[in-house]
């Protein structure tokens, strides 16, 4: 919703809106581009002047007691995708990435290859793709790409997907997986959505690694599909994958036919299988495999994945996004592949108690692969009931406990947690907050305790 904000600021609409008062990452960049809102829901007065109202699926949606009254006074009530769509059709070259994981990582790359390669895009990701920008931007350019959500409207009211809205040029999809239980049932829902999303592209690009997009494609029936993955049988083949400290290299065959090496800075398998994507996207679209290969090589990732908040060249502090099982796997494979002797330590705060209490068995089987485990309360989501769920992250360290790892310690408050991370890091180990909450603000208490260890 920040960044729609920004992209209606440079438009030169007058901008306004409405959020709780806690702190979120982008309130720097709304404060950059002199955006201004209210903490006061009630206060019926912020509609005044207003001409268009637009709402999120937090704190109540469309049900919210200032969509309600907007939509009373008059007022062009529309939702979030409903917009972000409007956005998307005014290109001529629209780019959706979709997946469960790894689409803001993959369409940052796409965004910033793009500007490397003089397209000027517009964009709209969740996460700033460029150091000190944001994450929407408007431009006069036939390119536009777009981060495709596959989360609902307005649960449990409209849980129609956000992405349906969508009919772009082209779509990569990264792999489909069950998330968002108050969303989607099961799987086998989700995969039918998402086989939906892929009929409303020109062309569509998916990863053909991911066993879940493995098992659609015989279903797929698109005029324009391209299958990018390691297997002989991809359309474009990854092929002799080197990792050394700076990243990954990789070759690409298109059709059997090489289109030369790639290098990128991102780390890990999930990593290289996004970058070997966001190629086959821009090979598709017309660039130039040489110009590609130079545009994508000082790319280092997008706010928030797999971030160096901290080092001091021995130790480090990685901050990340990852909510989901299957992400929380991808940043540690990530980690022990660059960091293959160092300690890890990870610092998770789980995000939505639907989503824990649906995937908590998989929560511990995936973080108990680092070596201690420190979690911090459920991160509840302002679009769900919590008196309803029984899930906690005492819990979670509970069934660990009775698979017999005991490095997981669940806390109560972050003075205890950081108590104890200070008594268990030592100079060499690596530290990752992780999850889709506010855990990043850990980051300043624990670079002091890194800096004052690491001089001990």
């Amino acid at each position: 919703m920040a960044n729609i904000a920004i992209m209606l600021k440079q438009m030169g609409k007058k901008v306004s809106g409405v959020d709780v008062k806690d702190e979120f990452i982008t309130d720097s960049s709304l404060f950059q581009n002199e955006i201004h809102y209210s903490t006061n829901f009630s206060d019926l007065t912020i509609l005044d002047g207003c001409d268009v109202f637009v709402y999120s699926s937090a704190h109540g949606g469309s049900e919210n007691a200032l969509a309600k009254e907007a939509q009373k006074r008059g007022k062009l009530l529309v939702s979030q995708p409903q917009l972000i769509a409007e956005f998307v059709e005014k290109h001529t070259i629209s780019i959706a990435v979709s997946g469960c994981h790894g689409k803001t990582t993959t369409s940052s790359l796409l965004a910033w290859s793009l500007t490397k390669l003089g397209k000027n895009p517009g964009f709209l990701i969740g996460a700033p793709p460029f150091e000190g920008g944001g994450g929407g931007k408007i431009t006069n350019s036939d390119y536009f790409v777009v981060e495709a959500d596959e989360y609902g409207v307005n649960p449990p009211i409209d849980k129609s997907s956000k992405f349906l809205f969508l009919h772009p040029q082209y779509v990569l999809c990264t792999n489909i997986d069950f998330d968002h239980p108050d969303v989607y049932d099961n799987l086998e829902m989700t995969k039918k959505t998402f086989s939906q999303f892929f009929s409303q592209a020109q062309n569509l690009i998916v990863c053909g690694d991911d066993p879940v997009i493995r098992s659609l494609l015989p279903s797929l029936v698109h005029q324009k599909l391209r299958v990018y993955g390691t297997t002989t049988d991809c359309d474009y083949q990854i092929m002799n994958v080197q990792e050394n400290a700076q990243g990954v290299s990789f070759e690409l065959l298109k059709f059997g036919v090489s289109q030369g090496v790639f290098t990128s800075r991102l780390f890990g398998d999930k990593n290289t299988l996004n970058c070997a994507g966001a190629v086959a996207t821009l090979l598709e679209a017309g660039c130039a495999a040489e110009e590609v290969r130079g545009a994508i090589a000082g790319f280092g990732g997008a706010k928030r994945r797999m971030e160096t908040v901290w080092t001091d060249t021995i130790s480090y502090l990685i901050d990340d996004y990852g909510h989901h099982p299957a992400e929380i796997a991808a940043t540690i494979e990530a980690l022990r592949s660059r960091f293959p002797e160092k300690k890890l330590h990870i610092l998770f705060q789980p995000h939505t108690f639907s989503r824990t209490e649906a995937l908590k068995d998989a929560f511990v089987e995936q973080l108990s692969k680092a070596d201690n485990v420190y979690l911090l309360p459920i991160f509840a989501s302002a679009r769900e009931n919590t008196a309803q769920f029984h899930i906690t992250s005492t819990e979670l360290s509970r069934i660990a406990l009775r698979k017999g790892n005991i490095a997981f310690l669940a806390f109560d408050d972050k003075v205890s947690l950081l108590t104890q991370l200070k008594k268990k890091w030592r100079s060499g180990d690596i530290v990752v907050t992780l999850g889709a909450g506010d855990i990043y603000k850990l980051k300043d208490d624990i670079i002091d305790i890194l800096n004052e260890k690491s001089t001990q």
